[in-house]
């Protein structure tokens, strides 16, 4: 969010939304992760902030959280069949998510009919932070 796009909405006295990306291991101590975690922890305590700073203004502000997902940065450990295998035992609802998975919960936050949530951080994790598989 740029003071311009606040501005604008302002000017325009129109309602907004924005959504920012955390990550699971913002909320979920995952070893290794201490500098992601970190940071997304920041992002976190921003939405909560900025959500209360601009709701008067119409202006929505959320966050996803998602755990292991499909992408450029993940496809070095991912082409590795046993740890592909092994990275979707750790979800409830199995599996490694996509980035369209994580685009559609943004898409319904950005949407109206998420327009009474704010300040929020949603978990597209398949069950990480708060469900423990039955591992097998």
């Amino acid at each position: 969010m740029t003071e311009a796009w606040i501005e604008s909405r302002r000017a325009a006295q129109a309602p907004g939304a924005a959504v920012l990306v955390s990550s699971v291991v913002a909320g979920v101590g995952v070893a290794n992760h201490e500098v992601i975690a970190a940071a997304k922890a920041g992002v976190e305590g921003l939405v909560r902030s900025a959500a209360a700073t601009y709701a008067g203004l119409g202006l929505r502000v959320n966050a996803v959280a998602p755990g292991m997902t499909d992408t450029p940065m993940t496809a070095g450990m991912l082409k590795v069949p046993a740890m592909r295998e092994g990275a979707g035992k750790q979800y409830p609802l199995g599996g490694v998510q996509t980035p369209d998975q994580v685009a559609q919960a943004m898409a319904w936050l950005l949407s109206d009919a998420a327009s009474r949530i704010t300040g929020h951080v949603l978990p597209v994790d398949g069950g990480f932070s708060h469900v423990r598989p039955l591992v097998k």
